[in-house]
C-alpha cells in the first residue's frame, strides 16, 4: 500500500494545474449557482466506525472565509483547520461546476 504522504511541491503542483485547467474552462471569475450542500464535519469525516452526522455547509461561507484570508492581517495568523475546511468548500463546489451534465 502507498504511503499517505505528498510534498508540498506536489500538491502546489496540483493545485496550479487544477486551477488554470478551471480557468480555462470557466474563465477567470466563478460563478456558484447553488449554495447550500451536505457537510461532513471535519473532525469526523475519519471515524469510520460510526456513521457521520451531516450538517449544512455553505458555498457564500466558505468564499467569504477564503477572502477573509488572503486579506488578513500577516499577525492574525493562519488556522490551518478552518481555513482548509472553507478552501475545500469551495473546491468541491468548482469540482460541481464541472459534473457531467451540469
Amino acid at each position: 500500500m502507498d504511503e499517505p504522504d505528498i510534498s508540498i511541491a506536489e500538491l502546489r503542483a496540483a493545485l496550479t494545474l487544477l486551477l488554470e485547467a478551471v480557468e480555462d474552462r470557466f474563465g477567470s471569475r466563478l460563478q456558484f449557482d447553488e449554495d447550500f450542500y451536505w457537510n461532513v464535519p471535519l473532525g469526523d469525516a475519519t471515524t469510520v466506525e460510526q456513521d457521520p452526522v451531516l450538517d449544512l455547509g455553505s458555498v457564500v461561507d466558505d468564499v467569504r472565509s477564503v477572502r477573509e484570508l488572503v486579506t488578513r492581517a500577516p499577525d492574525d495568523g493562519v488556522y490551518i483547520w478552518h481555513d482548509v475546511d472553507h478552501l475545500v468548500g469551495v473546491l468541491r463546489a468548482i469540482g460541481r461546476l464541472d459534473l457531467p451534465g451540469s
